[in-house]
């Protein structure tokens, strides 16, 4: 049986702290692992066209179709939190389930999704409140028939003073979801 990640990466920061902490999980990964950066990928956000009302299929082509196809065992949203929630371009991405929602409730299609295990790494500085980013992400991993992720989050609440690299708790957490994913 193989095992296929999909990781989104909601940092604009190529070498910064959500990515140190990605790396950390690709290392303990097995099998295929698919990564789609929020930020540079091209996926544009919803625009209410309305297309998916009548087909439940969204109308733009972009990089989103790797989602949609629904072709991965686990799921995995890695991202900075900014003013409590998620950056604007992780937002853009969910917002594109919208055909999905559309074929559940408008269309009264049910949806025929793998059961996915899910799990969330938040950097954030100050604070690091991340409420507002659970609320986004339980509504997002509920959409993609996806489950787990409130146990399994990693979070490095305090990079603005401690760096993901030297957050022992955060590491350790994010080791700890690789190893649910590989059903270890």
């Amino acid at each position: 049986m193989s095992n296929k990640t999909l990781i989104i990466n909601g940092s604009p920061r190529p070498a910064g702290n959500t990515a140190y902490l990605i790396d950390i999980l690709r290392k303990h990964l097995k099998g295929e692992v698919i990564e789609i950066s929020a930020f540079r990928s091209g996926i544009a956000p919803c625009v209410d066209c309305r297309g998916c009302w009548e087909t439940a299929k969204c109308v733009v082509k972009d990089r989103m179709q790797v989602i949609y196809d629904d072709d991965f065992d686990n799921i995995v949203i890695a991202s900075p939190v900014y003013y409590g929630t998620l950056p604007g371009s992780v937002l853009s991405l969910m917002s594109r389930l919208q055909p999905w929602h559309a074929a559940m409730f408008f269309l009264k299609q049910p949806l025929e999704q793998r059961p996915k295990k899910s799990a969330a790494i938040l950097t954030a500085g100050g604070k690091g409140n991340q409420a507002n980013a659970n609320h986004h992400l339980s509504a997002f991993f509920r959409m993609v028939n996806a489950q787990g992720f409130l146990e399994h989050t990693a979070c490095s609440p305090n990079t603005d003073t401690v760096p993901a690299q030297e957050d022992e708790q955060a590491v350790a957490a994010v080791i700890e979801i690789a190893n649910w994913v590989n059903g270890d």
